[in-house]
């Protein structure tokens, strides 16, 4: 239900994502569907035809290896529905889903994807949460006379996360997407280039019912690495409620440029970057501010032989992000309160480096497999008290195998995966004045740290086994159902609940 975005704890659970995205690709798929750019692929995809897929299902998970932010146990209902049209001068792609999530005794962050922003809240009190997330989306390319092709996309995504149980929260996150492209054909080669503009924003309302029976509820605001202030929900430490502000806003803007280009049907490359600039708070109480970067690249080649396609691919990654803490000082004049900013210090800071290889073969007779690995490195900074410096660096090493056969009106997939952080500075402390004499030390949450490090570095294997049956309705009304398992075995556990983690899913489809 908490998918983290941060590369240190939700690199692991995305990349593996994106592993399986990538393994179900049909061998008919272009690579310019790798990209960004939809006047490309409106290039080189097929000149006329329709697709489109409709899902509807359901998933439950289970077993104690889990954030600690995380259910017990999860229950989902997703339906999605997705459409491409190609005509002679038009084409057209779109898509619109709903998923509904419950989970049992959550507690943790209030964020509806933990790690995503610098910052997170935390909350103490297990009991049921709920997420609704709709997403819509949509693109378009004008396929002219010309050498030139304009297209765009959008996508717009909302997710509402409440918990009805003190302390009570209501979460609502937006994400808006639009990426505005142009592609250039040539004599055997194409190129594009892509604007990108992106808005996350995200804010927490948390309340209160009656009494509380002993001490008030506490929350804690995570400055980084689980470190940060722990106190009753509505003290000013935790931004939750005070004066002025009623609740917790958190925004990000991001803007970006991105090159793509191929070379008939065996090369297809990308490089992007982006500039992002975040906030936390509103009305002049604005807490935290955080810039940061990433530049992306990727390289292609397919390979057509006698007895089928090789599809070889290899991408990198590098990020950046900072995070500055404001001073301010609520100042009353005339009987009016105002916040005065006094400047800001460096708190956080992030570097990732990220590189993945991969490789995979589809038979002409349908059957297909490949493989993965990916290696991440993190360096984080943490200054939240000076003259204290915490670092912590973690190598992380994950690795797939993956295929699928069909047998008659059945497709089988499975996959196994591996990951582990194999090496790690875990956290050193130094003291940047050794002069100041300073005797108290920031303040940690370190069994939570605990269960959040072994949830990220322990070493894990993952299976998963998926069966689809195709079968018609009438004479041309094909469907097919689909039921599968993933079941993840982790090591040496000490601190979370469980060392064993399972998804099982049941699907029913239409495509056409």
């Amino acid at each position: 239900m908490n998918a983290k975005h941060s590369p240190s704890t939700g690199k692991c659970l995305l990349t593996l994502l994106g592993l399986v995205i990538f393994a179900q690709l049909s061998p008919a798929q272009e690579a310019w569907r790798e990209g960004r750019n939809i006047a490309g692929l409106a290039r080189e995809a097929a000149p006329t035809g329709q697709t489109a897929n409709a899902v509807i299902g359901g998933q439950f998970t289970s077993g104690g290896f889990r954030s600690p932010s995380d259910g017990s146990t999860l229950w989902t209902g997703l339906a999605q529905a997705s459409a491409e049209a190609r005509f002679e001068d038009l084409f057209l792609t779109g898509n619109f889903g709903f998923e509904l999530t419950r989970g049992n005794e959550m507690m943790g962050s209030m964020f509806t994807h933990p790690g995503y922003y610098p910052v997170d809240i935390l909350e103490f009190t297990p009991g049921v949460k709920l997420r609704q997330t709709y997403d819509i989306g949509g693109g378009m390319a004008w396929k002219n006379a010309s050498r030139w092709t304009p297209g765009a996309t959008i996508r717009f995504q909302g997710t509402n996360y409440a918990k009805r149980k003190d302390l009570r929260h209501t979460t609502y996150r937006q994400e808006l997407e639009v990426v505005p492209s142009v592609a250039y054909s040539g004599d055997g080669w194409t190129a594009g280039l892509s604007y990108v503009f992106s808005k996350t924003s995200e804010f927490i309302t948390a309340e209160q019912v009656g009494q509380a029976k002993a001490e008030s509820y506490t929350a804690f605001l995570d400055k980084g690495l689980l470190f940060g202030t722990l106190q009753a929900w509505d003290g000013s430490g935790v931004h939750l409620k005070e004066a002025g502000v009623d609740r917790f806003p958190v925004k990000e803007f991001t803007h970006g440029v991105a090159l793509q280009a191929s070379l008939g049907k065996v090369l297809y490359a990308d490089v992007e970057y982006d500039w992002t600039r975040g906030e936390a708070g509103e009305k002049a109480y604005i807490w935290f501010r955080f810039p940061g970067a990433r530049c992306s690249a990727s390289l292609v080649g397919t390979l057509s032989g006698s007895s089928g396609i090789h599809r070889l691919k290899a991408s990198w990654e590098w990020t950046k992000q900072e995070n500055y803490e404001t001073v301010l000082e609520k100042v009353t004049e005339g009987g009016v309160t105002t916040p005065v900013e006094y400047g800001s210090n460096r708190i956080w800071q992030r570097r990732t480096l990220d590189f993945s290889p991969s490789y995979r073969f589809v038979h002409q007779k349908g059957w297909s497999a490949g493989a993965l690995l990916d290696v991440e490195y993190d360096k984080y900074r943490i200054t939240c008290m000076y003259p204290y410096v915490y670092r912590h660096e973690p190598l992380y090493l994950r690795g797939m195998l993956h295929g699928e056969v069909p047998v008659g009106a059945f497709l089988i997939r499975g996959a196994a995966q591996f990951s582990a952080a194999v090496a790690q500075n875990d956290a050193s402390k130094t003291v940047a004045d050794e002069s100041l004499g300073v005797s108290s030390t920031p303040f940690r949450l370190s069994e939570w740290w605990a269960m959040e490090q072994e949830w990220q570095d322990a070493p894990r294997l993952s299976l998963s086994l998926e069966l689809r049956y195709n079968f018609l309705v009438g004479r041309n009304v094909p469907l097919y159902v689909e039921a599968g398992c993933q079941f993840t075995q982790a090591f040496r556990i000490t601190a979370l609940p469980g060392s064993r983690r399972q998804t099982t899913h049941l699907t029913i489809g239409y495509s056409f």
